[in-house]
């Protein structure tokens, strides 16, 4: 059983919300959330949604970059 469903709780700084999902710290430090872990980083459903958000129109400009496109 995983430290999720143990009952984490969300790891960005002033949430108190049971965690939903485990991401690499590296992932949050990329999406510039404010989370205080050093190894993975616990977030609850809408700092998980917010972290995707972000990450995705990152991913979107890297791929336009590294294809030429645009």
């Amino acid at each position: 059983m995983g430290r999720v469903a143990k009952g984490a709780v969300c790891s960005v700084v002033g949430c108190d919300k049971a965690a939903v999902r485990s991401v690499s710290h590296e992932w949050a430090e990329e999406a510039r959330m404010d989370a205080r872990s050093t190894g993975r980083a616990y977030l609850c459903r809408e700092h998980y949604k917010e972290l995707k958000r972000r990450l995705r129109k990152r991913r979107r400009l890297e791929l336009m970059r590294y294809k030429g496109v645009g």
